[in-house]
């Protein structure tokens, strides 16, 4: 009688403090089927599927591909997040891989498995995992963690040391704002010819349009109003931004990618010439983490090449909120469903992809994004890569139905961007008359877009009916 007085005791404190009891181990005796939703499934069981199932033969995966809703939305121009909601309903897969602003919305509905009991029973160390992404796991889980994230992305500033050695100029820093990043870039010398200059500032997709953009989204600036239906470039923010990237690209300090020629082959050579950094042309670049494989490859696979000492620093940011990076992402936070009747065996697939075990494959690959434990963020030349994380993501929304504009908009934006742009930086228009240009030819492409979005909407119900 005392022991079960004891017992119940127990019981009744662990229910009144919260706490779940412990799932039961996974039986390695026991067939288990999981259905996850992930991009592709040979992706799956090449990044994560097949070094699982080494370890847990008994476990089967149906892997859900993620793509296929991903077409099915671009021909449609559905909604994104509805047509996802719709798509895990309809599926129920035992496994979700979410974006941030699904996370937080799945975990306040109540439709995902809290996983902090179960971290603190099997001591599940989460103390190597980024700070800041756990934080935001926990803040966007209403202060309970949800989901885990093996994986990250980010961009940042590489740069060339032997080139500001050589130049007698001083190395950039972290924290730089877009207008400091051109400043430095200016002060490398714009002489020489062509095939033997260098830029301060060099990037694959060198364009006009490219720079723009990402100046205003650090800055945090739209293009449209909150209904999608207005271009809102007439600020005086707006403007600062075009004239920075105008005044910069015009010094001829940052370099202009030339129009790619059409047909043929692209040799290796062509390739990795598009961005000059790769080759040993421009003093700094930005891209992400896949971007160290491919300075690794360059060095391996071309003849003749000569490598260089580089380093990396932080993605340009706000003046107003330095601390703080539009530059980090993450894609794939792996949640556990709360209508899974296979819980244990999906917690057990969540907690080995974000091991230490699956991280240190995943450094050793450094073929695209870096594992969020700490301890494993490096390359082979032990370069100090913690740019790529010491800033407060912040993991802005994904398809956000709260600025969506017409499906093709983003085709338009980018054409109306490189040939006004084109016109201004040949000296056959003024920065006045680009900047009015490219506001009116805004608008009417979004005015056409949304026009010709109710037209096939009109003519799909016109089809539906007669069905």
């Amino acid at each position: 009688m005392l022991l079960v007085s004891l017992l119940t005791m127990a019981l009744l404190l662990a229910a009144c403090s919260g706490e779940k009891a412990a799932l039961e181990p996974l039986d390695a005796e026991q067939n288990v089927k999981l259905k996850v939703i992930y991009w592709e499934e040979n992706y799956f069981y090449q990044e994560y599927g097949n070094y699982f199932t080494m370890k847990y033969p008994n476990v089967e995966f149906e892997v859900i591909s993620q793509n296929q809703l991903e077409k099915e939305v671009s021909e449609s121009g559905e909604d994104y997040k509805e047509a996802m909601n719709n798509f895990i309903e309809k599926n129920q897969p035992d496994i979700l891989m979410l974006q941030p602003d699904q996370y937080e919305k799945f975990a306040s509905e109540g439709k995902l498995y809290e996983l902090d009991t179960i971290i603190k029973q099997e001591k599940f160390d989460t103390e190597n995992i980024i700070p800041t992404v756990m934080q935001m796991l926990k803040d966007k889980g209403g202060g309970k963690i949800y989901g885990l994230a093996p994986t990250f992305g980010a961009q940042v500033i590489y740069y060339n040391a032997d080139l500001f050695q050589k130049n007698g100029i001083e190395l950039p820093k972290n924290q730089m704002t877009w207008e400091e990043l051109f400043q430095l870039a200016q002060r490398f010398p714009t002489s020489g010819a062509e095939k033997d200059r260098i830029y301060g500032l060099g990037m694959e997709y060198g364009g006009f349009s490219n720079l723009f953009m990402n100046v205003g989204s650090t800055e945090n600036l739209r293009w449209v109003d909150k209904t999608g239906k207005k271009i809102q470039l007439e600020s005086e923010s707006w403007k600062k931004a075009f004239n920075l990237v105008a005044q910069g690209m015009k010094s001829g300090a940052i370099y202009r990618e030339k129009p790619q020629e059409s047909g043929g082959a692209m040799s290796m050579e062509s390739y990795y010439a598009r961005n000059p950094f790769t080759m040993g042309k421009a003093a700094m670049t930005i891209g992400g983490s896949w971007y160290i494989n491919e300075l690794r490859q360059a060095k391996d696979q071309m003849k003749d090449y000569k490598p260089f000492q580089w380093g990396v620093v932080t993605a340009p940011v706000s003046p107003s909120d330095p601390n703080v990076t539009d530059n980090m992402y993450l894609s794939q936070i792996m949640a556990i469903n709360a209508k899974s009747a296979n819980t244990r065996a999906a917690w057990e697939f969540v907690k080995f992809i974000n091991g230490s075990d699956m991280a240190r494959m995943q450094s050793r690959q450094m073929n695209g994004n870096l594992p969020t434990r700490k301890d494993f963020i490096k390359d082979k030349e032990n370069h100090d890569l913690s740019a790529f994380y010491m800033l407060t993501p912040k993991f802005t929304p994904y398809n956000s139905k709260e600025y969506q504009v017409p499906s093709n908009f983003y085709m338009t934006q980018n054409q109306v961007l490189e040939a006004q742009s084109n016109l201004f930086l040949d000296n056959k228009q003024s920065a006045e008359q680009t900047f009015a240009n490219i506001q009116k030819q805004l608008q009417d492409g979004l005015d056409k877009g949304w026009q010709e979005d109710e037209a096939k909407k009109k003519k799909d119900k016109e089809k539906e009916a007669k069905k």
